[in-house]
């Protein structure tokens, strides 16, 4: 190529990239326009007038002004909403995150012609604040709004279905507030959460379910930049439930993280300490302490059980909780204590019979994270010195009242096939089977250093074979419950079983058969819950 073409073609390729923008006419027959004024070679060619188009200006907010402004938003309803004693019911406004749609919306609409008459700036919200927002959600899913019937109904089937598993909600309170004009995002977040978990147990709301959690996990992550003072009950009640439906529906990590956010946020509210006698009384009512103890004590639960599937470290220490154990369910939904429940550690070493179904989780939970933690102390003292005498007292210790619970709560609370199932006794009656399962765990690792204590070794797992065998027929009834009606974390104590007789099949002629009947179980779970479907795909 001679030095001619090649001149040419550098010439070309810098008009190409001239600066600057084209004429109207250029645009309109997309020619390339040489920028001359007044009238480009293209127009004084076609004998038009040469308009040159002004630069565009950059559309939308600058970055971050949207967030600044929807906490500020968030924070003043957080001040007007403690002012007025959490009732604001006659401003008529629109809530923050209503007004960070509206910004929005104007500032991506199209920009209007220009034809010298003024043109107005459309405000208009793109939807009803309670409609469920597109954000998060995959483009081109369809979301549908979200009547007052339809909330109506959900909040309705929460209380029915959901309320025996998490019963963290005072029913007349959170109904009130659902009527107030202006809600709190954490408020939204709770509702929306509250209402995932409910399409995620119903057949006919299934297509809820994926929307309504996206729009939960975008307010919540929109939130976490809220000062902690500025913080709610209805924020941690909401990250509980994300992280259930997580844990149920999801994957396990994904529930894990989440349960993380909230055991976090509830240590920064100080939930453990609150009946600590140097601790100042806030003035907010008997239920909303009681909601405040209930909060902490079912993330406090979540913690062991989630913990003791993954061998995790605790997150709560129950040594230093100062909190008392919530009132049974029909004193806190009206309101009427008689006196002061007792605290974890006067519970845990009571007799008493007549515990409330919570209050038994609690207290089994409690006996699983001391089981959990035995088993992490005995490891760690295994690489520093070995075995210690300790353990032998610790873990005989721990077997006695692991099984005296489980024998009581078999007494107290039975479940039968001869009668209606309460899903919630059923639950407890197979975490007290597992918990002595899970304590047997801990004779694994020093097999090789039990001399002396083979008595006590062979003694363990005889009991922990008698409650393999009673979880296999606590099973077969959870199989026969209808799908809405099971614990959401039911599989856990089942996976246990299904562990102990996989490692286990010499121990009884029945073992393979009874190994089949629980995996038969799991499988059913399998329909509902992801703790179930992960372990048989791992399997």
């Amino acid at each position: 190529m001679d030095s001619t073409d090649s001149s040419n073609d550098q010439q070309q390729a810098s008009s190409r990239q001239r600066p600057g923008s084209a004429c109207a006419e250029c645009r309109r027959r997309k020619l390339r326009c040489d920028g001359k004024q007044p009238q480009c070679e293209n127009c004084f060619l076609a004998g038009v007038a040469c308009v040159m188009s002004p630069p565009s200006s950059r559309r939308g907010p600058k970055k971050g002004h949207l967030k600044t402004l929807q906490t500020r938003i968030s924070n003043l309803e957080n001040q007007l909403l403690r002012q007025g004693n959490g009732q604001i019911t006659d401003i008529p406004s629109i809530d923050g995150s209503e007004t960070v749609d509206m910004l929005v919306h104007a500032f991506q609409a199209p920009l209007p012609v220009n034809n010298g008459l003024p043109q107005p700036v459309d405000l208009t919200p793109p939807g009803d604040p309670l409609v469920i927002s597109p954000f998060g959600v995959a483009p081109g899913e369809a979301l549908e709004a979200i009547s007052d019937v339809l909330r109506a109904d959900l909040d309705q089937l929460y209380f029915d279905r959901v309320h025996s598993f998490v019963p963290i909600l005072h029913q007349q309170s959170y109904l009130l507030w659902t009527k107030d004009f202006i809600k709190t995002e954490a408020r939204r977040c709770l509702q929306y959460a509250m209402w995932a978990m409910v399409a995620s147990m119903s057949a006919q709301l299934e297509h809820l379910r994926e929307p309504l959690y996206r729009s939960a996990l975008r307010l919540l992550e929109s939130l976490k930049d809220v000062s902690v003072e500025f913080y709610q009950i209805e924020h941690v009640q909401a990250w509980l439930m994300v992280s259930i439906y997580e844990f149920t529906r999801l994957t396990y990590d994904r529930g894990w993280m989440s349960a993380g956010q909230c055991f976090r946020l509830v240590q920064l509210m100080k939930l453990h300490e609150i009946d600590n006698a140097e601790t100042t009384a806030e003035p907010e009512g008997w239920i909303r302490t009681e909601e405040k103890r209930r909060v902490f004590w079912m993330a406090y639960v979540l913690d062991c059980f989630i913990s003791m599937r993954s061998d995790y470290p605790l997150t709560f220490n129950e040594r230093i909780i100062m909190t008392r154990l919530p009132a049974n369910e029909h004193a806190f939904q009206t309101g009427q204590l008689n006196e002061p429940s007792d605290f974890l550690s006067e519970a845990v070493d009571s007799e008493a019979s007549n515990l409330a179904p919570f209050t038994g989780s609690i207290i089994l939970a409690t006996l699983c994270g001391r089981s959990l933690s035995h088993r992490q102390q005995t490891t760690v003292e295994q690489i520093y010195s070995g075995v210690s005498d300790g353990f032998w007292e610790r873990h005989q210790w721990l077997d006695s009242i692991l099984t005296e619970k489980a024998e009581a709560i078999a007494t107290n609370c039975p479940v039968s096939s001869t009668w209606p199932v309460d899903p919630v006794h059923l639950f407890n009656n197979l975490l007290a089977q597992s918990s002595i399962l899970y304590h047997c765990r801990a004779l694994e690792s020093v097999v090789g250093s039990a001399e002396g204590n083979q008595t006590l070794i062979i003694g363990s797992r005889q009991r922990a074979l008698s409650a393999a065998e009673e979880i296999v027929r606590l099973a077969k009834m959870l199989s026969e419950l209808s799908y809405f009606k099971v614990h959401p974390l039911a599989p856990l104590p089942v996976v246990l079983c299904a562990e102990f007789f996989m490692k286990n099949q010499d121990l009884d002629a029945t073992t393979d058969l009874q190994l089949q009947e629980i995996l038969h179980t799991l499988q059913t779970l399998a329909n509902i819950s992801n703790l179930s479907q992960a372990w048989n795909m791992e399997v």
